[in-house]
């Protein structure tokens, strides 16, 4: 089999959602296609351990007349020129990226594998911010994602709410869907605490994420308006801690405002803010996709209680009592309750073992093997 050639557009020495996937799906493939796999990603990102990779420059003002969204298309282009005899595959991330350069990598020789991290067309409709002006870039977006899901030798989803809502968009595509999921980064090797603070404290829900994005604020701002009341009222004398990357001005307010509201920005050690939680709570409502920051909680053990939105590609926990869903206010009290009382039934070691048995690296990397094969026709 011909090298395979990964197009990832994110710096994936940073945690992030889109680049900790990426790089879950990178370390499988390097995995079992050790030293064939050669991975393309932003040239700002090729330091650390990918100091080798193949890095797409940032764009100059002449090529950003061009009407593509992004740096790839150009470069692709010119690499393949040049290299496409060495590959066969080709794997893209994002179908943006990939409805754009699809035609150039078909034409290349190589087959196409691409992982739709989300569903665009709802993503930014979902985030309006200045990179999606504001909400009003569908049009491209339509365009270049269904001709990603049309033309692809095969389509690979996170979840299977997804591959409804690409169904419900664009029709049925050349190729059967097939869910990929997300999973841990590495093998989870060596030893994982799983003790809870120590000694008589408040009890503590911990929120996690980007708190810059238009997301994250979202999910924050929703969950003050309408469900701290409910929270503080099941739970008098809880804490909440706010943890992630850059918060926002009005993230970092809360701390001031509220005496039991803390933020810790940046931290070096997420797992560690997460170990010393009781409860894990994702009030993201919008965008699609899976919320990597889930795994945050469930790895370290921790009950969750999460925005149905949020719970997209997590639903083989759904009736479980450490998995709370919620999408308004009785919902919400319902599931804290659930998490409140139902806690003898199991232990952070008995979620752990769930969460692994979903989302360890092992089962994603057979994942990976079966798209391959499927993909290449092996």
């Amino acid at each position: 089999m011909k090298k395979i050639l990964f197009v990832a557009p994110y710096n994936l020495n940073v945690r992030s959602g889109g680049g900790l996937a990426a790089l879950a799906y990178y370390n499988a493939l390097e995995s079992l296609f050790p030293g064939m796999v050669d991975i393309v990603c932003p040239s700002e990102a090729c330091y650390g351990a990918f100091s080798t990779a193949i890095g797409a420059p940032k764009r100059t003002p002449l090529q950003r007349l061009n009407p593509s969204p992004h740096r790839y298309k150009s470069f692709i282009k010119k690499y393949l020129k040049r290299a496409s005899s060495e590959y066969g595959l080709c794997v893209v991330n994002g179908g943006i990226y990939a409805g754009d350069m699809m035609d150039i990598i078909h034409a290349s020789g190589l087959r196409i594998l691409v992982i739709h991290h989300n569903c665009e067309r709802e993503y930014h409709m979902d985030n309006k911010s200045a990179l999606t002006l504001r909400g009003r870039t569908p049009v491209l977006v339509n365009l270049l994602e269904k001709n990603a899901y049309k033309k692809a030798d095969l389509n690979c989803f996170l979840t299977g709410a997804d591959i409804a809502l690409f169904r419900d968009y664009y029709g049925t595509a050349g190729s059967d869907p097939f869910l990929l999921g997300v999973f841990e980064p590495e093998p989870a090797e060596g030893h994982v605490s799983l003790e809870g603070p120590e000694g008589p404290h408040p009890l503590t829900i911990a929120i996690t994420g980007s708190l810059c994005t238009v997301q994250t604020r979202a999910g924050i701002k929703d969950f003050m308006e309408h469900y701290y009341d409910l929270a503080m009222q099941t739970a008098p004398d809880s804490r909440i801690v706010l943890a992630g990357r850059d918060p926002a001005e009005e993230v970092l307010g809360l701390a001031q405002k509220y005496g039991n509201i803390s933020v810790v920005p940046n931290p070096k050690d997420m797992s560690e803010i997460v170990r010393q939680a009781d409860i894990f709570l994702c009030p993201t409502q919008v965008g699609g996709g899976l919320k990597l920051r889930v795994m945050d909680g469930m790895r370290q053990g921790l009950p969750v209680l999460v925005h149905k939105v949020s719970a997209r590609g997590y639903e083989q926990f759904a009736g479980q009592p450490f998995f709370q869903v919620y999408s308004d206010g009785a919902s919400f009290k319902k599931g804290l309750e659930t998490i409140l009382t139902a806690g003898a039934s199991y232990d952070r070691a008995f979620i752990r073992n769930q969460y692994l048995d979903n989302f360890s690296f092992s089962s994603g990397r057979a994942r990976m093997s079966e798209a391959v094969k499927r993909v290449m026709g092996l």
